[in-house]
């Protein structure tokens, strides 16, 4: 039987970081995948493809990173909190402060507590993880949402992107230098997205 395209991408991703020696990003895919169990809302593609396709979009920016194979793991982890109630403690005992820090700040809501957006993205912005992952998070949302979200969602998650991902990028932009032709890339792919949305919304 055919591979399925998340099979392929799931495989050609641990063959790069086996590649690379990265092997905290292989134990966090192990560790994320252990949580991430069900399916998207598309009802068949697994959960854990969303993690894995936003983990292949960040390779194509590594050379741009100050820590790349932090910033992969962070991708892997960065919903385990929020979604399923692993601690801080375990995450920073197993793969580190600089992940811990980057998916603490990613981290909206914690046993029930939400946080404002604007403190969150704020957060995000200062972590130079935090603010590669958050960006790489939401072009994977864009691309995955079509046929999927209602048209409301799908455009409040526009309103969303320009009102705090664009602020955040800039502001991420200067504090982290090097960094800066991934956030470039970052910002082209989304507002790429959304012009795109917007002209299949307009066309309804």
């Amino acid at each position: 039987m055919p591979l399925q395209q998340w099979e392929k991408r799931e495989i050609s991703l641990r063959y790069w970081l086996q590649g690379r020696e990265w092997f905290q990003a292989l134990e966090a895919l192990e560790f994320g995948k252990t949580y991430h169990t069900g399916v998207r809302k598309d009802g068949f593609t697994p959960e854990f493809d969303h993690q894995i396709s936003i983990a292949q979009f960040v390779r194509t920016l590594a050379s741009s990173l100050d820590f790349p194979e932090e910033t992969i793991s962070t991708v892997f982890l960065h919903d385990v909190r929020e979604d399923y109630g692993v601690s801080d403690k375990e995450i920073r005992d197993q793969f580190g402060d600089r992940v811990a820090n980057a998916v603490a700040a990613m981290t909206k809501t914690f046993r029930g507590e939400r946080q404002p957006e604007q403190m969150v993205f704020n957060q995000i912005a200062l972590d130079p993880i935090a603010s590669i992952a958050k960006g790489a998070d939401r072009i994977h949302n864009f691309n995955s949402m079509v046929g999927v979200f209602t048209a409301d969602k799908q455009l409040s998650y526009i309103h969303e992107a320009e009102t705090y991902f664009f602020p955040m990028l800039k502001k991420a932009r200067r504090l982290h230098v090097r960094q800066e032709p991934g956030y470039e890339n970052i910002r082209h792919m989304l507002q790429s997205q959304i012009r795109l949305i917007q002209a299949i919304h307009e066309k309804e």
